[in-house]
């Protein structure tokens, strides 16, 4: 037991747990240095691992999530230059909906983790309108046939298989990345 007065409290830890150190003189006093700082290298090297565990408590079912996102988007351009057009080439105009779901797993327990997201999109058509379409699929919204006008309906289906160690999450396959240097472009009715 420490004297009366003698103890200190750090409640300044990682861990929130009182470590009480007694001064003592002598061969007492190092003996208790060198098995606080055993205590408390332990202590730090097993907090983090314990915490890493915790957040972890997911599992492949447990931590999915599936979201769906419903998109209406309408652009129109007007490049006549105030001039009349009989075939309404210089003009473009597009309205469509788009309905976007994505599934996210989570990952297999442990060190070394394995998931899979899969995505399925669809374009809906709403008006192009004849004439309106102006020269190329009004500015990509709507892919286009063989002659040029718009199609009614398109689709994108894909995934990506990802592993995780540690903090560090690899993704294989269709990925959206959000990064500095690369992002997904995300300005139109789907992703791309």
């Amino acid at each position: 037991m420490c004297p009366t007065g003698s103890a200190r409290v750090n409640k300044n830890s990682q861990i929130d747990m009182f470590i009480t150190i007694c001064r003592l003189d002598g061969a007492h006093m190092t003996q208790l240095k060198t098995l606080s700082l055993a205590l408390c290298s332990t202590l730090a090297g097993v907090a983090p691992a314990a915490v890493f565990a915790e957040e972890q408590k997911e599992g492949f079912i447990e931590g999915s999530t599936l979201t769906v996102l419903n998109r209406n988007f309408y652009m129109n351009r007007d490049h006549r230059n105030g001039e009349s057009s009989p075939t309404g080439n210089g003009y473009s105009e597009a309205w469509a909906q788009g309905i976007i779901g994505r599934f996210q797993s989570g990952f297999t327990q442990g060190t070394f983790g394995v998931g899979v997201d899969a995505f399925a999109m669809i374009g809906i058509k709403l008006d192009t309108g004849d004439g309106r379409n102006g020269g190329r699929s009004a500015f990509d919204v709507l892919p286009v046939d063989g002659e040029g006008r718009a199609r009614d309906e398109y689709t994108k289906v894909g995934g990506s298989l990802k592993a995780r160690a540690f903090d560090t999450v690899v993704n294989v396959g269709d990925v959206f990345p959000s990064t500095p240097v690369v992002a997904f472009g995300d300005s139109r009715l789907l992703p791309e």
